[in-house]
């Protein structure tokens, strides 16, 4: 599955995100990507919102990765770091993440679906709020995405 969408302003991201938070389950992983100022993590505030996260949600920088619980329980992983590493993958790996009982969405995600699974979200910038969403998945199941 591949699909493009074109999004105008803040308000229209922030309403794919509640889009596709309520269309998530238990063991889904979202990649990320997309230049510094895209929007991966204004997004990744309104999916988790939108799964009755409570409180403030931040990228997860200089932790690489905080876990939230609101209707599921969710990883938000920034994955930045890990870019210039020999290995990215072994120490993405060493999170020792299970996937099977979170949402897990990787911010800077490119290169890390260690499911096979997960649903790619790449982010390019457009001029002011303008962005283009390329969705990518493997998994039969994206491609029956409501947005």
């Amino acid at each position: 599955m591949r699909k493009h969408l074109e999004i105008g302003s803040a308000l229209q991201m922030r309403d794919f995100g509640i889009s596709l938070a309520a269309q998530l389950r238990m063991g889904d992983l979202l990649l990320l990507d997309g230049p510094l100022g895209a929007g991966k993590t204004f997004l990744t505030q309104h999916i988790l919102r939108a799964l009755n996260v409570q409180g403030e949600v931040t990228s997860p920088t200089f932790v690489m990765m905080k876990s939230y619980q609101g209707d599921f329980s969710i990883n938000h992983i920034d994955a930045y770091r890990l870019l210039d590493l020999v290995n990215p993958r072994q120490a993405f790996e060493e999170l020792d993440i299970d996937f099977d009982s979170s949402i897990t969405i990787v911010e800077w995600g490119a290169g890390f679906d260690l499911t096979g699974e997960a649903l790619h979200i790449g982010i390019d910038l457009g001029e002011g709020e303008h962005r283009t969403l390329t969705l990518e998945g493997a998994d039969s199941r994206w491609g029956q995405l409501q947005l």
